[in-house]
């Protein structure tokens, strides 16, 4: 166990020691009661806020306050100071004494408030101070504002990177993370010692060295609720969090609760048994040392242990009669003890709910590939699809035989409520035959031909009469309509051509070759000519000579403007795929099975929105590069992320939240794939999942308004998505 020290803001958050923040600062009652080293800094930041409001600026910018790493090299240029005053040890208790942590001195005039650079893709924080000089008291949430979303986007950074981090443990003792000894070997319990509020407070303690410590617990309460808001977050108890890792969170838990179990069990077991002994309460003692051969020591047994044994272990120690001891030091142990139950217990509670959702969204994965393969089998072989479910169910690793059983239900009350189905089911087996409807006459029709020739195929027939039967009870409008609508497009295509028989000499066959009009007209005008030509010179005898001259002209230039019947060249480009649009193409099936992948823990995994969909693409975007073509490998990372996200787009559906009922802290829209979007399955088990969270919000009318518009355009309006 690491030594004990003075940490400053130790004391345990359960015990009700999180003072609200202060909203105001007021100015030294008496300056001169202050270190020389105090009074420069105060004067530094009186010229500091000076110089901001002669600036003006609408904007509050917290690089332009004083930050703490700058006093140092501040006070090295005041003459007045003497060089011990200019010392690391002089600022550090002049520091204590500006924020109010002092024995004369109990009250802030100075407010400090953390904010976030990116140097060198490294997070570094700087300890802004505030101070204004100008009134009696001054509010400082504007400043606090200011700071904090200056640095919301590296808030977000650092909870992403700390959710793709994985918590590890020490093989042996892992709680001995939460224990601490003092100078004389007394053991101090901090349970929420492996919060994320812990961590964050480290890592700022570090960034402050050598001054700190210093007050900080805004920042970590704005950082705990940004994380909350944005379900990076989950809170155990008040004031105790952790961050929710990728994919499935109840290893999280697991190594939470092996931690506790494990800390409450070093501080516990040799403080109880020494005062069991003492006041020779042999019943208990008995009980704890009987508990103690049942707890193991290392990790990997501390993550296998029960819940049963879990409740078994804190209602022993809930047995410890500790209002008979009053003494400072019972009472420590009390409230450790005390507290450690309350995480515990809380652990425990969740654990137990997430392994039921974890088993929930095995079942829910199973379940669409058992949709998949119902649809693709029908599709493509045109018969019947057998399920043998007892075989299916293996993958779920299910062990008690209630749980087989319910899952199997579930199975077939959803694939039935889907699919045409028939269940049948005996002592040593259960099978599910299905089919997709919409192929159910072809179906038919193939079985048929296959019965002529195999037995299996004929005992098929009659399952599938059965199933044309269930199907037109419930009046399901899908049968056939996939065969139905291409028969109804084959007969349009072959009726158009066909329609009007064609006349045995057809006049646009005779125009190919005469030209009809140009014929008749130029033998009437000829013959005409003739005729007249005739009259005038008075002699009949030319007329019969004429007209078979005239016949024969109009026939010759028939003949030379006849329309010719070769299919004229068209010289327009054939639309093709532009190589843009054949690029986009190739990105979006690349890219689909990282962003849309088949396997999943949750559902809610496949739900983004556009700030969502780029984090994750960008977490992605070298696995999806090393899938591409070298020339696009080679790309700027930036600009592969962008041409994803719009290759991705194009095949996904964008359900709007109307912005009458959008949330501040909730996707302004939903980003789901068209291929998932388009299947039953996936829109009823999407509407489960805002259902159950619907529960949550009963209370809360403008979550239930959000959530039941989504709803509804999953059950209703999904049509307007899909053309």
């Amino acid at each position: 166990m690491e030594p004990f020290s003075d940490l400053g803001e130790t004391e345990s958050p359960l015990t009700g020691s999180v003072s609200e923040p202060s909203y105001f600062i007021s100015l030294p009652k008496n300056i001169a009661s202050y270190s020389l080293t105090s009074q420069a800094i105060l004067e530094e930041l009186r010229v500091r806020h000076r110089r901001l409001e002669m600036h003006g600026s609408a904007e509050i910018t917290p690089t332009l306050f004083l930050t703490l790493d700058s006093i140092p090299e501040l006070l090295s240029k005041q003459v007045q100071l003497t060089e011990a005053h200019k010392t690391n040890v002089a600022i550090k208790e002049a520091l204590k004494e500006l924020a109010g942590l002092t024995e004369h001195n109990k009250e802030a005039v100075v407010y400090f408030y953390p904010f976030i650079l990116q140097v060198d893709q490294k997070l570094i924080f700087r300890l802004s101070m505030i101070s204004p000089q100008s009134k009696e008291k001054t509010d400082v949430v504007p400043f606090r504002r200011s700071c904090f979303k200056y640095s919301i986007d590296l808030v977000d950074s650092l909870l992403k990177n700390r959710s793709n981090r994985d918590l590890q443990l020490e093989e042996e003792n892992p709680g001995s993370i939460l224990l601490r000894s003092d100078q004389k070997g007394k053991v101090y319990f901090f349970p929420s010692k492996l919060s994320f509020e812990s961590e964050l407070e480290s890592i700022l303690r570090s960034s402050i060295e050598p001054f700190g410590p210093l007050p900080t617990k805004d920042f970590i309460i704005d950082v705990v609720t940004r994380g909350k808001e944005t379900a990076k977050l989950v809170e155990v108890v008040p004031g105790y969090h952790f961050v929710l890792p990728n994919g499935s969170h109840h290893p999280e838990y697991s190594k939470h609760l092996a931690v506790q179990l494990d800390g409450l069990r070093q501080f516990a077991f040799p403080y109880l048994k020494r005062l069991a002994k003492e006041n020779k309460y042999e019943s208990f003692l008995e009980k704890l040392e009987t508990m103690e051969t049942k707890l193991p020591t290392k990790t990997e047994g501390l993550l296998n242990f029960t819940q049963p044994m879990v409740q078994e272990f804190t209602n022993l120690l809930g047995e410890f009669p500790f209002e008979l001891f009053t003494s400072e030091d019972s009472l420590r142990v009390k409230n450790g003890i005390q507290e450690s139950i309350t995480i515990l217990n809380k652990l425990s509670r969740f654990l137990t709910e997430q392994k039921k959702e974890d088993a929930e969204d095995e079942l829910f994965s199973l379940i669409q590939q058992l949709s998949t393969k119902i649809e693709e089998n029908t599709k493509n072989t045109l018969t019947l699809t057998k399920l043998n479910l007892y075989a299916e169910i293996k993958t779920l690793n299910i062990n008690s035989e209630l749980e087989k059983k319910r899952a199997i239900e579930k199975i077939v009350k959803t694939l039935s409520d889907t699919y045409g189905c028939l269940e049948m089911k005996d002592e040593n087996f259960h099978v599910l035959f299905a089919l997709d409807q919409k192929y159910l006459s072809k179906v038919e029709e193939n079985t048929f031909k296959l019965a002529k020739t195999s037995a299996d195929y004929r005992n098929e027939l009659p399952i599938l009469d059965q199933i044309r039967t269930v199907l037109k009870n419930r009046s399901d409008v899908s049968v056939d309509k996939e065969d139905l609508s291409k028969e109804i497009m084959e007969e349009e295509n072959q009726n158009l051509p066909t329609n009007k028989k064609e006349p045995s000499i057809s006049f646009s066959a005779l125009q190919e070759k005469f030209h009809v009009p140009i014929g008749v007209f130029s033998f009437l005008t000829l013959a005409s000519v003739v005729t007249v030509v005739s009259l005038l010179i008075g002699s009949l005898e030319y007329i019969p000579s004429g007209f078979f001259v005239s016949f024969i002209l109009g026939l010759i230039l028939g003949y030379l403007y006849r329309k010719d019947g070769k299919p004229k060249q068209n010289f327009e480009k054939p639309k093709l795929e532009s190589p843009k649009e054949n690029r986009s193409l190739n990105i979006a099936k690349v890219a689909e099975s990282f962003i849309y992948p088949k396997k999943f823990n949750s559902i809610a995994e496949k739900v983004y929105d556009y700030k969502r969909l780029r984090n994750h693409i960008e977490d992605c975007v070298e696995d999806i590069k090393f899938q591409l073509s070298p020339s696009e490998k080679n790309k700027d990372s930036n600009k592969i992320v962008a041409e994803i996200e719009h290759a991705i787009l194009q095949i996904s559906v964008v359900i709007k939240i109307p912005e009458a009922i959008q949330l501040k802290n909730r996707s302004k829209e939903l980003i789901l794939s068209k291929s998932d979007f388009r299947t039953i399955l996936f829109r009823t088990q999407l509407a489960e999942y805002y259902r159950k969270e619907a529960s949550l919000y009963k209370s809360d009318r403008d979550q239930m308004d959000y959530i039941q518009f989504i709803i509804r355009e999953l059950e209703f309006g999904y049509n307007k998505y899909l053309k």
